[in-house]
């Protein structure tokens, strides 16, 4: 299994998807029930993808980026119903094109995904709204990991960046990485699945929110096997992600950023500062092009 990598440029039951196929981006955007948000508290708000960062809220750089991309015709926002108001006022001043959902979300992060998904039959990328650094040519490189015309297309793909490329743009010691026998990477919360069938991998994360931190979850999808070679390190990425494929019947497939930055979460106020500055350094360089249209907004 290769591994798909992406420069600072820029088993297969489904048969893969063509490039052009119209892509719905999900959105997840709400709270644990059972904890509060401090960086929402902070900011005297109810909920993190609403708090301020470079002069807009949280969740509007993401949902700008994705509401551009040519690739992009369909946005669903799962998050909880009271912050709807909030949401469609977002929406409102966001250029655009296509549609958007407000979905309610459900206390599992599965059942949150499956109901923003539902109605489409094609592609789905799935993302945060703390994405604030999401980049078009991050989502054109996880839209061609299920290219139809490639070798073998990807059912699932993921994004990961290496331990360097996330250091050189913010050297905080403390980010979580995941080490393979090849390198260690920090997960990028980029996903894509080539349609309704392949959401079926979505299964790892029934029971909560947080994958790495129930081992049941990571039991069933890897196997006591694979697990302590993960543990052991004894696996490359794309070798732990062969088993995977093997295991779920689908084929997984990592896609590597070399830009650091698709690592990087509003998660505290610290990644808040650092993700605001490389916000400003961004928008004064590239400016965002208007795309002179509006998005429409449906509530569910």
């Amino acid at each position: 299994m290769e591994k798909i990598t992406q420069s600072n440029a820029g088993g297969n039951p489904t048969g893969g998807v063509h490039i052009g196929s119209p892509l719905r981006v999900i959105v997840l955007a709400g709270r644990d029930a059972r904890e509060a948000d401090p960086l929402a508290r902070a900011f005297g708000m109810s909920h993190r993808c609403l708090v301020p960062l470079a002069g807009r809220p949280l969740v509007a750089h993401v949902l700008q980026i994705a509401a551009l991309h040519p690739a992009v015709e369909s946005l669903a926002i799962s998050v909880e119903r009271e912050a709807f108001d909030g949401l469609f006022d977002v929406l409102s001043q966001l250029p655009g094109r296509g549609i958007v959902k407000l979905v309610e979300a459900r206390p599992n992060i599965v059942d949150s995904v499956m109901a923003a998904a539902e109605g489409w039959d094609g592609p789905l990328l799935i993302t945060t709204a703390d994405h604030a650094l999401l980049t078009p040519a991050s989502i054109d490189a996880m839209i061609a990991a299920l290219d139809a015309d490639a070798y073998r297309p990807a059912d699932v793909a993921f994004a990961m960046a290496p331990r360097s490329a996330v250091h050189a743009v913010n050297p905080d010691r403390a980010l979580r990485f995941h080490e393979f026998s090849d390198d260690a990477y920090a997960s990028c919360n980029i996903y894509v699945v080539s349609g309704p069938e392949a959401l079926r991998a979505a299964e790892v994360f029934r029971g909560g929110g947080r994958f790495a931190g129930n081992a049941w979850r990571v039991l069933r999808a890897f196997g006591i096997v694979n697990l302590v070679m993960l543990r052991l390190r004894a696996v490359s990425l794309v070798e732990a992600m062969a088993r995977v494929s093997a295991r779920l019947g689908l084929r997984v497939v990592p896609v590597v950023l070399q830009d650091g930055s698709q690592a990087i979460d509003v998660d505290d106020e610290r990644s808040h500062a650092v993700v605001e500055a490389l916000l400003r350094e961004r928008t004064s360089t590239a400016p965002l092009p208007a795309s002179g249209q509006a998005l429409t907004v449906g509530r569910i």
